[in-house]
């Protein structure tokens, strides 16, 4: 005789009751009348699904940057107490760190 099909929420429930029953999944199974390749094939589903839901598809905006022309007059100066330092504007940003980085030593 066919059992009536179960809902995903009666399934987890089974589930459940599986995992604190203590019993193999065939005893499982066959105390509750219940075709055992159903029983992995469904948790295999509702595992399946539980693991896809944890993603959120994300758009990615890209922020295109125009290059813009400066005057040379424009610096960067950086200030330390006394000392006062002024580079061009276009100075690398790496070279910068790597200067910054060897005063700090």
């Amino acid at each position: 005789m066919r059992q009536p099909q179960r809902s995903q929420h009666e399934w987890r429930q089974l589930f459940k009751q599986h995992q604190q029953s203590g019993l193999s999944a065939v005893e499982f199974c066959r105390q509750h009348h219940i075709n055992i390749q159903t029983f992995y094939a469904r948790r295999s589903d509702i595992r399946l699904q539980h693991r896809q839901s944890k993603f959120v598809q994300v758009k990615r905006e890209v922020t295109m940057v125009e290059p813009r022309e400066c005057a040379e007059a424009e610096q960067i100066t950086l200030e330390y107490g006394a000392g006062r330092l002024s580079l061009p504007i276009a100075v690398e940003p790496h070279w910068l760190a790597a200067l910054m980085k060897a005063l700090n030593e």
